[in-house]
């Protein structure tokens, strides 16, 4: 009786040890930086103060699924260089929006970024600002959905329009 209660236990043990490295893996993976982000740009008290941290993650992310094709090296490259121009807090340079902008290229076949349609009619910076943040969680959850479908090329193109679509300055 001792024996199969020891194996009883020892068996919710390991059901529960493995239950919690599969949940710490999904909230530290590609995944949960991406709802994250998410989390992160929909927080009604949203401030742009750290976004550059939230940048670097994302780009991380991007980096973690990235397929192995014949243009992931470049890609890295260009995102750690990026990432790098992030930490110093250039934010907004143009230098940064090229290297996106490469970036982007090997991920879409050679279709350069766009400014989405919806944000070159806007009539105030307000607006500009509310219609902007609305654009960037739809790329994240888009990137989020082509993650669980297991498109990660596709994720990583959403992960990079995000990424361009925050250092983009919008006029009104």
């Amino acid at each position: 009786m001792k024996t199969h209660r020891s194996i009883i236990l020892l068996a919710l043990g390991l059901l529960f040890f493995s239950a919690g490295q599969g949940l710490q893996a999904s909230e530290t993976g590609p995944e949960a930086t991406v709802i994250k982000a998410r989390a992160y740009l929909l927080d009604p008290n949203f401030r742009p103060d750290g976004i550059e941290k939230v940048l670097v993650e994302v780009l991380d992310a991007s980096l973690a699924i990235l397929p192995q094709k014949d243009y992931a090296s470049e890609y890295k490259s260009r995102i750690e260089w990026v990432k790098a121009s992030f930490a110093e807090k250039h934010l907004f340079s143009d230098k940064i929006r090229q290297y996106l902008g490469l970036a982007y290229k090997l991920v879409a076949n050679g279709t350069s970024w766009q400014l989405p349609e919806e944000l070159k009619s806007v009539s105030s910076s307000q607006e500009g600002m509310n219609a902007a943040i609305k654009v960037c969680a739809r790329f994240l959850e888009s990137a989020l959905s082509e993650m669980k479908a297991g498109n990660n090329e596709q994720a990583v193109r959403h992960i990079l329009d995000f990424v361009i679509m925050v250092v983009t300055p919008v006029e009104a």
